[in-house]
């Protein structure tokens, strides 16, 4: 999420308001998440993937059901920043 953040900020001079800018970010991690996060936890937690596969979870599920939640809650916050826009 801090690297969506800052991604978002960086782009910060291109939008008018701020609400214009939360969404960009919002679309940004709901996007991009998943894939900075699988990035992040492969690296920094490698070994936290043996827990998950004793308890039933490939790291495919467990990939595709992140994006999902991120994918949900980044529309959810979009059509609700849209909505104000």
């Amino acid at each position: 999420m801090a690297i969506c953040i800052l991604f978002g900020l960086a782009s910060a001079g291109v939008v008018d308001g701020l609400l214009d800018w939360l969404l960009r970010t919002v679309i940004i991690f709901g996007v991009f998440g998943t894939g900075l996060g699988v990035l992040a936890f492969r690296y920094f937690q490698k070994q936290q993937y043996y827990m998950y596969y004793n308890l039933g979870f490939t790291k495919k599920e467990l990939i595709l059901k992140t994006w999902a939640v991120n994918f949900t809650i980044g529309v959810i916050i979009a059509i609700t920043l849209a909505l104000f826009i």
